[in-house]
């Protein structure tokens, strides 16, 4: 069989197409084609068939998608399996166009590495012409659509690193029409404007060159508020000098090896050259803020003392608290100490609408970022962490492990010698890691605070205004992801004053609406923190919620009495919550809720408890 997912979903059973059912069914075979050989549970499917909001039917309408399924697919329904919570499709990856485009293009990276540029360019050219439309077109699901978009997110870096060889390799004025339109389509892409530039330099057009510069510039501020990056403001100066070098031509290998050999295109041991100086690290963002102290503690934290001694660092914190810029910033100045690779890898410990990632999957990813093909990646989790491992001795490589959920996670990502670096987040302390220097880092102080919102909203509009500032920053409790969302939306709203913003902050009904743009949201990134917690510990944090004013400090007694437990077991409770960063603590044994954790768990109170009365009956045993 085999299944298209880049574009319309299409089944072909020995060259017939297979009429697939309505649309529940064809995301239930999505889902199982992403996983494919892999058991997906009966949750995770339901979840997607339905966007979260399953009928009280959903088991059996389930079973009966699947019998559906298995009907269509004739003599081949035995790949669909049962296997113990959920459902696992036998299907070799091969079979489904989107494994295809990743090989190919990971072949391809590895090819243009090892100076094989035009076999790049054809395992290029042949991974995007299995496209047919947008992935996984018309399936309209949250779930899938994050899918979706990563794999388009592939498919326009294939399309960069396509455009990018023929421009190196002289062919500057054809790519030029390619490459406008994909800035067209998107405008805020650095790495396309970069490519188009230097195309239109090299074409002769210097002028046109300078001009996408600036629209690029004035689109960055205006939209987000931004300047250009590092690289592409030393490109502008450059092409203004003329001081931009023709691209050095590179003899192709003797015996490159051909594309349909079924090969893989590096060696079997060592990435041969490919994972060195390839940098996955995210952007590092214009309005970092403060930072000082805990910047300079990670940098100069130990790394190696032998060879054998792994360096680890791990930053941990609420949610919101900016543990990812940091990680980001701290891993853009330690990079060059690091010169055989960067990679970065988010583990989804604590996204909204995600699962956390696997370890074998983080492996895989990892793996293939290092220049591995598919084919040389081993199926079992063990001998995948132990190939990891071998390549990844005896070479200076930059690991960044962001939003992890817990050490247990980590620990078979981690390399095996003390060339190698890791940085680690995560929302809760690491405390069962060894080897780890930690820091903890707590919400902004005033001045850093007004400093970042003032970055991102513009000294113009807060110029003379130190006490709007102070209570903007306070209403945001001085976290740096409230802060950074209030203050986007007040730069992008030319009308608002701050007085306004803050009349709209002050209500505390409408408070997390306001910290909400986009895909960003304070309330949503507490909710993940919350799913997380176990039954007991969600119990405690929202009567705790409910019970205690702004900034009080409480302790085990008053937990035990509040929940009707022992001092001992309120204590194990206090401290998981302070671990996963749900508390704050002054001194040892007191604690205190953050405002807006505080009035998220008040929030929580009122929806699943139904609380009106204003008394705690509503709080007891039977509640829960």
């Amino acid at each position: 069989m085999y299944f298209q997912l880049l574009g319309t979903l299409k089944v072909q059973l020995d060259g017939d197409r297979v009429e697939l059912g309505g649309l529940r069914q064809q995301r239930l075979l999505v889902m199982l084609l992403l996983d494919a050989n892999r058991v997906v549970g009966a949750g995770r499917l339901i979840e997607a068939m339905w966007d979260g909001e399953p009928p009280a039917t959903a088991s059996r309408q389930l079973h009966n998608a699947i019998a559906a399924i298995r009907r269509s697919f004739t003599v081949a329904k035995h790949i669909v399996v049962k296997d113990g919570p959920g459902y696992r499709l036998q299907v070799d990856p091969q079979d489904i166009d989107s494994h295809q485009f990743t090989t190919m293009i990971a072949r391809a990276s590895a090819a243009a590495a090892g100076g094989r540029t035009t076999m790049a360019i054809e395992l290029l050219e042949a991974g995007l012409a299995l496209w047919e439309g947008p992935a996984l077109s018309g399936l309209n699901s949250p779930i899938l659509d994050i899918t979706a978009a990563k794999l388009e997110e592939k498919r326009l870096s294939a399309t960069e690193q396509l455009l990018g060889l023929r421009l190196y390799g002289g062919d500057a004025a054809a790519v030029v029409p390619q490459l406008g339109e994909l800035v067209s389509q998107n405008p805020l892409r650095e790495e396309t404007r970069r490519l188009l530039i230097i195309a239109l330099y090299r074409s002769g057009r210097k002028a046109d060159a300078l001009n996408v510069y600036e629209k690029g510039r004035r689109l960055l501020r205006d939209e987000i508020g931004v300047d250009p990056s590092l690289n592409l403001r030393e490109l502008y100066e450059r092409i203004l000098r003329d001081d931009l070098p023709q691209p050095k031509q590179r003899a192709e290998p003797t015996s490159p090896v051909p594309i349909s050999d079924g090969q893989p295109a590096v060696a079997p041991t060592h990435c041969g050259g490919a994972c060195a100086n390839r940098s996955f690290l995210p952007y590092d963002t214009a309005h970092f803020t403060g930072r000082v102290k805990e910047l300079q503690f990670l940098m100069t934290a130990p790394r190696s003392e032998t060879e054998t001694t792994l360096g680890i660092v791990a930053i941990d914190g609420m949610a919101g608290v900016g543990k990812t810029t940091l990680a980001v910033r701290l891993a853009h100045q330690l990079a060059h100490q690091y010169p055989e690779g960067h990679l970065f890898i988010d583990l989804h410990g604590h996204t909204h609408g995600q699962d956390p990632m696997e370890p074998d999957a983080a492996l895989e990813r990892l793996l293939l970022d290092f220049g591995l093909s598919p084919a040389q990646i081993p199926q079992d989790m063990r001998q995948r962490a132990a190939r990891w491992r071998a390549e990844v001795a005896d070479r200076r490589v930059l690991v960044v492990l962001d939003n992890a959920l817990d050490a247990k996670q980590i620990r078979p990502l981690l390399p095996g010698t003390g060339k190698a670096h890791v940085i680690i987040t995560s929302r809760r302390r690491l405390v069962g890691l060894d080897g780890v220097t930690s820091r903890t880092l707590d919400v902004f102080s005033i001045a850093d605070a007004a400093a970042l919102f003032t970055k991102i909203s513009g000294v113009d509009r807060t110029d003379n205004r130190p006490d709007a500032l102070a209570e903007i920053v306070a209403l945001c409790g001085y976290l740096p992801l409230a802060i950074s969302i209030a203050a986007s939306r007040f730069h992008n709203r030319p009308a608002w004053s701050l007085d306004h913003l803050i009349l709209r902050l002050r209500d505390e009904r409408q408070r997390f609406a306001e910290l909400t743009l986009g895909d960003r949201s304070v309330a949503a990134s507490f909710e993940v923190s919350y799913r997380n917690l176990s039954t007991e510990q969600r119990r405690l944090f929202c009567v705790l919620g409910f019970t205690t004013h702004p900034g009080e400090e409480f302790d085990a007694s008053t937990a035990a009495t509040l929940m009707e437990i022992s001092v001992s077991a309120a204590d194990r409770l206090l401290e998981e919550l302070f671990d996963a960063h749900m508390l704050m603590q002054r001194a040892a044994g007191q604690y205190y809720l953050h405002d807006l954790l505080r009035e998220y768990a008040r929030g929580k109170v009122a929806k699943e408890l139904d609380i009106h009365d204003g008394t705690l009956n509503a709080l007891g045993h039977s509640a829960y």
